[in-house]
């Protein structure tokens, strides 16, 4: 069994994942700079050598002086640089002090199931990690998470939502039945300290549809910095607990569905 695969986890012939996204947040070693994400590229260009993105953030303050009115600063500043594979579906995300690896769709290849999915994404973690921390040097990893974000579009103009998701809105008497939209959010908290924030809600689709989001985000944030070795094994911990949220949420009308051969 390969490194970090769930055991007995179950493989979905059309799983609903939009996007898989492993985050780290450090504690900084030097100072960062806009050097690394350079640096980074050279590392992983064998991997990562499409065409490189810039993803920019709002930056909002007041500045405030003796004597003089008070000013309000706006403006942008980056927030991460995107490493693309050729085909646009991997990618890696540097910034200050932070790393992350995303698996956009198809997440798991019909044409290689078994070298796709986890078994893909696990290994493109442990390589960028290791990649950043030979460029970056940081102090310690002081926050993980794993995010899904799954799109689940159903080929019916009228459905029940409970009978895809348990987590969906329950029927209130004296309410009407029918649920045009729908959106919740919740965060739950494991004994181990790992929080799951749990997204859910409808969306348009332009075949005329029904699709539902939903999106599951499971962090960590432990009270001491995580060495390289100590971070993946808590990666491997949270990914476990995501699919076990995924499996609790979805109905087997739902597990029928990504079964199902695309056509």
């Amino acid at each position: 069994m390969k490194t970090g695969s769930p055991q007995g986890r179950r493989r979905y012939r059309n799983p609903p994942i939009d996007e898989a996204v492993c985050e780290f947040h450090f504690r900084p070693g030097p100072e960062w700079d806009l050097t690394i994400p350079g640096k980074l590229h050279s590392v992983l260009a064998s991997e990562y050598g499409g065409k490189r993105r810039s993803q920019q953030s709002i930056d909002v303050g007041v500045e405030i002086k003796n004597d003089e009115p008070s000013n309000l600063r706006y403006g942008q500043k980056l927030s991460k640089v995107l490493l693309f594979t050729e085909d646009q579906t991997r990618a890696v995300g540097v910034g200050p002090d932070v790393l992350s690896v995303h698996m956009l769709r198809p997440y798991q290849r019909p044409v290689a199931p078994e070298e796709s999915g986890w078994d893909e994404f696990r290994p493109r973690i442990a390589t960028a990690l290791k990649a950043y921390w030979d460029v970056a040097d940081p102090a310690g990893v002081r926050r993980i998470s794993v995010r899904y974000i799954n799109r689940i579009v159903i080929p019916e103009s009228v459905v029940r939502i409970e009978d895809y998701l348990h987590s969906a809105v329950p029927l209130v008497q004296g309410l009407p039945d029918a649920v045009n939209n729908f959106m919740s959010r919740t965060d739950y908290g494991y004994e181990d300290g790992a929080h799951l924030v749990l997204a859910q809600g409808t969306f348009p689709s332009p075949s005329g549809d029904i699709g539902f989001l939903l999106d599951i985000d499971v962090y960590s944030e432990p009270a001491g910095l995580l060495t390289q070795t100590e971070a993946l094994t808590r990666t491997d911990r949270l990914r476990a607990l995501e699919r076990g949220a995924f499996e609790a949420v979805i109905t087997d009308a739902a597990r029928e569905l990504f079964d199902a051969d695309q056509d």
